[in-house]
């Protein structure tokens, strides 16, 4: 059987995909990735057929736009001009995204396609064959509502009350599926028994599109209302230790240091690198943190003449890497977040956006860490109030400790491969 795995984003939108990826295809089935032309390499490398959406969508988050509302910079007035340039410009390509979309399946015929929430044209594609389509996500509270969260797009602001907490998922899906039709309707046409429009789009993604969340159930419990077509199933982690092999500079340094920790900003980048690592670290010196900074794609800066308790990568595996470790400061993706989480990690989160303010909740209620500051307003003073609490609080270590051990029984190897081959009821 083929699965075709489509997806648009940065390196966290996409681990999850490659992760269900490697266990179909040890299961014996042919893989196909449509991801962003960026991964290619990282694909092809593990021996998966290779689809490239343009590269413009990746490239997008570099411009200065990008960096702005990713990782800071300027007041709330720049902040909002730099979500309608970033808007514009996703206006422009997402034609040549969803014409990609379409031609994958014309092309390649997949038994199966397993798609991420910015792969817009298979929503409307699944209402026309739903056994064929299941929507995957890592992140909770996008489609289907909870009383205690608003929609993952306000994650930025503290929940509101009950009551409007569900509203926001009609306010945020409705607009969403009102901006579908000027993308997809001249796409109507290849589904003419279908009747598109904001209510059957919105009736069939609740109730009939298989929705599944890769998401650890201990760290969000499945709401009570959601109905059979969503599951949550765990966390998902890809096999990335088979080539690794550490220096021996960082073999020594971690027997120097066995209580230490990792500073990481993953994928994001900002508009001051230099100047938020230079807070940073200063104050993880100041405090004698043992840490490793992973410098990844530009969101850290390495600085000079720091002390040897500072150790600067690349990149490095968190599934090697964070089992060794004290805890984790990071940008607060679900990836990171569930990978902290399962190697019993104390966590501190600086939030740069959306979801990432959500899990920064979700870690301080869980008690594995404290409520880290966003990065939008990264003020040293209350940093350094959390980082003393990070480093020192024991009820943090022992909860991480605790939750590990659930999260390590939930992700079953063969339960979304099982969910995908073998639709039955929900979409009658």
């Amino acid at each position: 059987m083929k699965t075709l795995f489509a997806s648009l984003g940065t390196r966290g939108d996409i681990e999850p995909f490659l992760a269900q990826a490697e266990i179909f295809a040890e299961s014996g089935h042919a893989v196909i990735c449509l991801f962003p032309e960026q991964f290619r390499e990282t694909v092809t490398q593990l021996g998966y057929e290779f689809i490239g959406f343009d590269e413009g969508f990746l490239e997008m988050l570099e411009t200065q736009s990008g960096k702005t509302i990713m990782g800071g910079g300027g007041n709330a007035w720049n902040q909002l001009k730099n979500y309608f340039k970033l808007a514009k410009s996703s206006m422009s390509l997402q034609h040549t995204l969803i014409t990609q979309q379409r031609e994958a399946i014309s092309t390649h015929n997949p038994d199966r396609i397993v798609f991420h929430a910015k792969c817009l044209f298979y929503y409307v594609a699944a209402m026309a064959d739903p056994d064929r389509f299941t929507f995957l996500t890592p992140l909770p509270c996008l489609t289907h509502p909870s009383h205690e969260y608003a929609h993952i797009g306000l994650g930025k602001w503290k929940p509101f009350s009950p009551k409007w907490n569900l509203k926001s998922y009609d306010l945020i899906n409705g607009a969403r599926r009102l901006a579908m039709k000027k993308f997809l309707g001249k796409y109507y046409s290849d589904f003419p028994s279908l009747n598109i429009n904001s209510t059957t789009l919105k009736e069939f993604e609740l109730a009939r599109l298989q929705t599944i969340y890769t998401i650890s159930p201990s760290l969000f419990p499945r709401p009570s209302i959601w109905p059979e077509s969503a599951k949550i199933v765990g966390y998902y982690f890809r096999n990335q230790l088979k080539e690794y092999q550490p220096s021996n500079e960082l073999s020594e340094w971690l027997k120097k240091y066995p209580k230490a920790i990792l500073l990481t900003f993953g994928s994001m980048s900002n508009t001051k690198p230099k100047e938020y690592s230079k807070t940073i670290i200063n104050l993880l010196q100041k405090h004698q943190i043992p840490t490793i900074v992973n410098t990844s794609w530009g969101g850290l800066e390495r600085l000079q003449d720091s002390e040897e308790s500072i150790f600067y990568v690349n990149q490095i595996p968190y599934d090697w890497i964070l089992p060794q470790l004290y805890g984790i400061i990071h940008h607060g993706g679900s990836g990171t977040t569930h990978q902290g989480a399962a190697h019993g990690c104390v966590q501190m989160i600086v939030p740069h956006i959306i979801d990432q303010y959500f899990w920064n909740r979700i870690i301080e209620k869980r008690q594995i860490g404290p409520l880290g500051i966003s990065i939008h307003n990264l003020d040293a003073g209350k940093f350094e109030i959390a980082l003393k609490d990070f480093w020192t609080n024991h009820v943090y270590s022992e909860n991480a400790l605790k939750l590990s051990l659930q999260i390590k029984k939930e992700a079953k190897r063969d339960t979304v491969l099982n969910l995908v081959l073998n639709k039955n009821s929900i979409n009658k």
